[in-house]
């Protein structure tokens, strides 16, 4: 028996397998997951985290935690939003207008997330409130869904301050970018908090980033790398920063709920994510430009497929 040859052979089936394991979205930094897929009904309310999300706590339903629910405006639909190759699970959250609060408990066990905290959504915004303040679209973070005075890492698809720009802030106080978005168009929002769970200080300060990219810049910025750098390097159709010296830390834990929070605004949530790097929360359903290049070429020289003629003597 040949030893060498099956060593050998061996070890090509391992490269070929890692090389086809490439192309899958990997989530190993992922915290928090959910694309509203595999409920029943039109009603969010009070079901519970399925088998299909990641880092939610599973046997509290989804609430506002307000005296009053504020939950009716929100409708799950079955078709969910798109972004190009961004991967994605079906099913989204639709707003209606009004005053909407909903979320679900962070369950991403016993231990406080610390470091940088990447976070991205798809949302679809058809209409837009007209009142001067108040109004707007908000991903947040918080003791339950209604806890907006002590909220963390909110990130505004619509900004309530009056003017309808894309917003990002470790508080309930964000800054607003100089970008709206466009009615009817889906775009992904990324943010990046940084110091989440140490303390800050005016010479370490914690600094909150935040993207909005359509599907051609989405696709662009893949292409580029998908990495940071090239979310830095393509055009975005809008961009805001926001930093925080508090002596206060901005906690990520299972205490901590995701809130959805809309007024008057009208359109669509789906695809939430939070993970401790970027590619965790833009994972694409086609190979990352150099994967998908090695792909390429050894799929041309034939070396995952061939195989030897066994031996007639």
């Amino acid at each position: 028996m040949n030893f060498a040859r099956i060593s050998r052979s061996r070890a090509w089936f391992a490269v070929c397998g890692l090389l086809s394991l490439s192309s899958l979205p990997l989530h190993a930094a992922l915290l928090v997951y959910e694309g509203f897929n595999g409920y029943t009904g039109t009603n969010l309310a009070g079901q519970t985290p399925n088998g299909n999300t990641v880092g939610l706590d599973t046997s509290v339903g989804y609430y506002d935690g307000a005296a009053s629910p504020r939950t009716a405006g929100f409708s799950l639909q079955t078709t969910g939003l798109t972004l190009g190759s961004l991967a994605t699970s079906g099913g989204a959250l639709a707003f209606a207008t009004g005053t909407n609060v909903m979320g679900a408990d962070i369950d991403i066990g016993a231990t406080a997330y610390t470091g940088t905290l990447w976070n991205s959504y798809l949302v679809n915004i058809s209409f837009k409130g007209t009142s001067v303040s108040g109004e707007g679209a908000v991903l947040r973070v918080g003791a339950m869904p209604s806890d907006s005075n002590n909220s963390h890492f909110n990130s505004w698809a619509d900004s309530r301050n009056g003017s309808p720009n894309i917003a990002v802030g470790y508080g309930s106080t964000g800054t607003d970018g100089s970008d709206k978005l466009t009615n009817g168009t889906t775009y992904i929002i990324i943010s990046k908090f940084t110091r989440v769970g140490q303390s800050v200080s005016p010479t370490t300060p914690g600094v909150a980033t935040q993207w909005a990219l359509d599907a051609a810049q989405f696709a662009a910025f893949l292409s580029a790398g998908g990495d940071e750098a090239a979310l830095n390097s393509v055009t975005v159709t809008g961009m805001s920063t926001n930093t925080t010296t508090s002596s206060s830390t901005n906690i990520f834990s299972s205490a901590m709920a995701f809130g959805l929070v809309t007024v008057n605004d009208v359109g669509v949530f789906d695809e939430i994510r939070y993970g401790s790097d970027l590619a965790s929360v833009t994972p694409s359903t086609i190979p990352e430009p150099a994967a998908a290049a090695l792909l390429s070429a050894l799929a041309a020289l034939g070396l995952c497929s061939a195989r030897r003629r066994p031996r007639t003597a």
